[in-house]
């Protein structure tokens, strides 16, 4: 699967009531801020199948002012040092920073990981930036211009797109799709009031 951006957690979430988002969901807020974490840094988002289950049981109107809660969590989230500090661990993780505790490299090893990493490192920044909200004003870009090209109108054959072209779309793409219009909307507006606090 892609990257998927908070948005997309949001979505997938959906959530069941704005007054007790995570306890109608079973899901605790540790276990929403680590989503949250693998979220932005690029992971796959593994929600359980049954929470989505119940979330999709719920009224539109529920899974919209819930989705909105949701996004707004994620964002007073990330602006804490809790945040800052797990993406940091996860970002140097990822980029192989990560000191090792036990038994030293040989010489010619370190060299080669010292050569790789400059090699690299742009790419690496460019990919997983330092400062967090370089990554969230990526993946809430990249969301808006996914979930502005979805056909909520789309046609389905069983499981299947009727349009074969869309079949070959993002997991993203089909996130939005399944999530509906309303969903998305909603999501889409507070992505656009988040971004535009970050610039």
């Amino acid at each position: 699967m892609k990257i998927l951006s908070v948005v997309v957690l949001a979505i997938a979430l959906m959530a069941a009531t704005v007054t007790n988002v995570f306890d109608d969901l079973q899901v605790t807020e540790d276990r929403a801020k680590e989503g949250i974490i693998a979220s932005f840094g690029g992971g796959m988002i593994n929600i359980n199948y049954d929470v989505v289950k119940a979330a999709k049981a719920l009224p539109v109107d529920v899974r919209v002012a819930s989705t909105r809660q949701l996004i707004r969590f994620a964002k007073e989230y990330s602006k804490t040092p809790d945040f800052q500090k797990k993406y940091t661990k996860w970002r140097n993780e990822r980029l192989g920073y990560k000191s090792k505790k036990f038994g030293l490299p040989s010489l010619s090893k370190a060299l080669d990981n010292a050569v790789d990493k400059q090699l690299n490192k742009a790419d690496d920044e460019k990919k997983f930036p330092a400062k967090s909200d370089d990554l969230i004003k990526q993946r809430l870009e990249k969301f808006l211009a996914i979930s502005a090209t979805v056909d909520f109108d789309a046609q389905l054959n069983g499981s299947m797109f009727a349009n074969p072209e869309y079949e070959s779309k993002s997991g993203e793409w089909k996130s939005c799709f399944r999530a509906g219009k309303a969903v998305v909307q909603a999501a889409r507006e507070e992505a656009q009031a988040w971004l535009k606090e970050l610039e």
